[in-house]
């Protein structure tokens, strides 16, 4: 099932968040809501909230989520969409194109202090916060008249400094979403994992690295692990259990909910599906990025396969093919490698094979290896043993290898894994047998092992950058998906199953795939399955089951040519941008050939060949630099 994300922001943002989302390789459902400044309750409903694994909002509306779902928070993760002392440097640099005098302005409290910033830049940074829209305006106004260039602010302040008529820089940007939605995304696939199980409070106890406090809704402390012990400066567990946790930490239960630290962490804990505790942790040297620790332990064992292979929506000749030769491949053993664009559906046939396998009924256990920071891959793919390192835990912890014992581990991007893990993975694989890292115990293993990309892995090998050995390992087998190019049969098939998916009614579904049918195949979809997801959850957020057909039909057309519209722009751009490093290229070549022909002319006299030119003798010994002419 995909995560679902709400996004609560303001008006011209949303965009951002679907043109990251084009890129994301992630399974998430994103719904993005542009609410008025504090008009939040008016458009939001607690039940209408209940809907979403996770919440992303900021500034002003994250106030009015405190303030007016202030339970709800306590049920689904809220994520606070922040930008960094880095952000403001970038926008900084941006907005010194428009002048030296500079307005910073954000909602609430005053949280910069710029000074340095200032002096090091030669600027002159004013900080300004606001709590309503007037009071923003009047400040932007104001600050207008004594000569400041340019607004440096969220989306709602933009708008404002827009129609003034300030120059002005959005201080989001797409690599700024881009991070906060992996995190927000990590944050809720742990969330679910974690707290709405609590059969897994034992296991995380016992297997977490942060100290972990079970809290009641009075701030009773219920239960801790080794590590909340040595935070909280204890030698024995009695000394923590029945004590309130203000006195074990010096902040409330309140505080901790209201006013958070970015290194703590309080969720809902749900016993027989009645919520009445809290698990806080106190990240001691983690980011959002490495809370799926927590992940390897629930699924150890007992990951399972999500999919078949009639998960796969086709009618198309080539995917019929592609299925048939993927179940005569499920009956082996051998490695298998998937060849497929991006979006075109590489897990889900893995899962398919293994589902299809005689190991079915066995993990299934699936790695993203461009995911993981290279720093950890090694010791995450292959475990390691107590001690191996500054930070390990105490016991040691299972490899993914060891994790899909008996199973299927499937290694998605392998072109991405380091040379010298390679190595390591290629031995893995001959000797069927792995020792962790910092062990010397050798582990037998019994794994399928599937393998994607969506490289081409010969030229990787031809560049020194794969192993050809390793290449030759894991290429036993060979599935080669098609793109929605080359299976446009499928496309309105998949556009119907999407439609119903996300809320449509068949008969809803039905028509729109029909009519809208024309115009979904004169797109290429280069994107694939994953692009005509984003066009249609962007669809499905505009209408229900209620929508007439006449609505229904006419939102598709105007969302698609909007669609349309903006990928156009994305091809201009870098068609502009091509155009223009191809106009310097050429601008340099001739420039580069009027210099040698001068100096040719002039018998190499460089103070003739410059009066030639129309230069002085200095700019011509530079651009004879520039261009290494001796």
């Amino acid at each position: 099932m995909p995560t679902k994300i709400l996004v609560l922001t303001h008006r011209n943002f949303s965009h951002l968040f679907y043109e990251v989302m084009d890129i994301m390789n992630l399974p998430i459902v994103l719904d993005v809501k542009e609410v008025g400044f504090g008009e939040i309750s008016q458009h939001i409903d607690s039940d209408n909230l209940l809907n979403y694994d996770l919440v992303i909002t900021s500034g002003a509306h994250l106030e009015v989520i405190k303030r007016d779902f202030t339970e709800l928070t306590y049920t689904i993760p809220i994520y606070p969409f922040q930008f960094s002392e880095s952000d403001l440097v970038k926008s900084i640099a941006k907005a010194k194109k428009y002048g030296n005098k500079i307005i910073l302005m954000y909602y609430g409290e005053n949280k910069y202090e710029l000074t340095e910033y200032e002096k090091l830049l030669n600027i002159e940074l004013v900080n300004l916060t606001f709590e309503n829209l007037n009071q923003a305006k009047e400040q932007i106004k104001e600050y207008k008249k004594r000569g400041f260039d340019v607004l440096i602010g969220t989306s709602s302040i933009c708008e404002i400094a827009e129609d003034i008529g300030m120059n002005n820089i959005l201080i989001y940007s797409t690599e700024l979403i881009r991070i906060e939605l992996m995190k927000a995304y990590q944050l809720a696939t742990t969330y679910n994992k974690m707290v709405k199980n609590a059969e897994l409070k034992e296991t995380i106890f016992k297997k977490m690295s942060e100290p972990v406090f079970l809290i009641d809704i009075n701030g009773m402390v219920m239960d801790v692990n080794e590590s909340a012990i040595r935070y909280s400066s204890k030698s024995f567990r009695h000394e923590l259990i029945g004590k309130n946790i203000e006195l074990a930490l010096g902040k409330s239960l309140e505080a901790f909910k209201n006013e958070p630290n970015e290194n703590e962490i309080l969720l809902p804990m749900y016993i027989n599906s009645s919520f009445n505790n809290y698990l806080l942790m106190i990240s001691t040297h983690l980011n959002p990025n490495q809370l799926n620790e927590i992940d390897s332990v629930s699924e150890h064992s007992k990951n399972q396969s999500k999919y078949t292979f009639d998960s796969i929506i086709h009618q198309s000749t080539n995917m019929k093919k592609l299925i048939t030769r993927s179940k005569q491949y499920s009956k082996s053993n051998a490695p298998i490698l998937i060849y497929g664009e991006s979006g075109t559906g590489k897990e889900l046939l893995a899962h398919s094979i293994h589902k299809y396998s005689t190991r079915s009924e066995k993990p299934f256990f699936p790695v993203n290896c461009a995911a993981i920071p290279q720093s950890i891959l090694e010791s995450e793919l292959f475990g390691y043993d107590e001690g191996a390192f500054t930070g390990a835990k105490k016991g040691g912890k299972p490899g993914m290898f060891e994790m899909a014992q008996k199973g299927t581990i499937f290694l998605d991007e392998i072109s991405e894994i380091p040379i010298d893990i390679q190595t390591k993975l290629l031995r893995v694989l001959q000797e069927k047998e792995v020792i962790r890292l910092g062990g010397k115990k050798i582990i037998p293993l019994d794994v399928r092992i599937i393998t994607a990309t969506n490289k081409s892995l010969v030229r990787q090998v031809e560049q020194g950058n794969f192993r050809e050995d390793l290449y030759y390992r894991i290429n036993v087998l060979q599935l080669d998906i098609p793109s929605l190019r080359e299976r446009n049969e499928d496309i309105p098939l998949i556009f119907k199953h999407l439609l119903h998916k996300n809320g449509l009614s068949e008969d809803q579904a039905s028509y729109l795939s029909e009519f809208g049918k024309d115009s979904l195949l004169s797109y290429d979809w280069p994107g694939n399955i994953r692009e005509i997801e984003n066009f249609v959850v962007r669809l499905t957020a505009l209408t229900s089951i209620s929508t007439t057909t006449y609505d229904l039909v006419n939102s598709f057309k105007d969302l698609f040519m909007e669609f349309l519209k903006s990928k156009q722009r994305n091809k201009d751009t870098m068609l502009s941008q091509e155009l223009n490093i191809s106009r310097k290229l050429e601008q340099s070549t001739s420039e580069r050939n009027d210099i040698v022909n001068a100096l040719n002319k002039t018998g190499g006299n460089k103070a003739e060949a410059a009066d030639l030119l129309g230069i002085s003798r200095t700019t011509l010994w530079r651009k004879m630099n520039k261009f290494n002419l001796e």
